[in-house]
């Protein structure tokens, strides 16, 4: 069943949705039509109301009475991860929206020391987010995460934060603590600096080996969200 975060109305029972890219992607992509059923959910990031919706009309807007209505409270524990620029933009996509499938709460993209790509396009970040969104709607997401570019992304680091960097390093950890609040650092192709690391040196920081294999950044950083979202063992352990 289609999934839609879309800003919408309400009027008698009846959710409304004017958006005309929405409606056109509705008829000619999804062929859906009148008496289908689908999801509806606002876009907004703290909205946690889902609405399920059969569609009496689906012309110049989309119609549908609400069957039901379901409420979700927003979790506590809150996850983000630091990705360097990788160096095409294509691999962007592929990690944002791998993370978003998983679940993601905050994705922030940065320059490391490294990086190929310094700065950000703005035609690919408007793309990237309309990749999260749909991504979001794929998973059945309830929300759609944020997603920022920053040159000095520790300044966002929530209070209270255990800072994992997924490196290879001796006396790197093996276990992820159960926390409310923690922040995954992925390096670019090449791996990380000292200069990245002092980055991040005011906060409670671990660093994390993902094992004996070398991993391209994009897989580090969808494994390593995985270890941070479910707190499992090292993946040497694993089986």
């Amino acid at each position: 069943m289609q999934l839609f975060h879309e800003e919408h109305t309400i009027q008698n029972n009846n959710l409304i949705i004017s958006n005309p890219d929405t409606i056109a992607q509705c008829r000619k992509v999804l062929r859906l039509k009148t008496g289908d059923i689908i999801h509806v959910q606002s876009t907004k990031a703290n909205t946690t109301t889902r609405h399920l919706v059969r569609i009496s009309d689906i012309s110049q807007t989309l119609i549908g009475e609400i069957i039901e209505t379901t409420t979700k409270n927003k979790w506590e524990n809150y996850t983000q991860i630091f990705v360097a620029m990788p160096n095409k933009h294509d691999k962007l996509e592929l990690i944002a929206q791998k993370l978003t499938e998983l679940w993601v709460d905050e994705i922030v993209f940065r320059p490391a020391e490294r990086s190929i790509i310094k700065q950000r396009n703005k035609n690919k970040e408007q793309r990237l987010h309309l990749i999260v969104k749909e991504a979001t709607e794929q998973s059945r997401g309830w929300f759609i995460p944020q997603i920022s570019f920053r040159e000095h992304p520790e300044d966002t680091i929530q209070k209270d934060s255990i800072v994992y960097i997924f490196d290879k390093k001796e006396n790197a950890t093996t276990s992820i603590e159960s926390s409310s609040k923690k922040t995954g650092i992925i390096g670019p192709e090449g791996g990380l600096t000292e200069k990245d690391y002092n980055r991040f040196a005011k906060h409670t920081q671990k660093t994390y080996d993902l094992g004996s294999t070398i991993l391209r950044m994009e897989t580090a950083a969808i494994v390593g969200w995985w270890l941070l979202k479910s707190n499992f063992e090292h993946p040497k352990n694993l089986h």
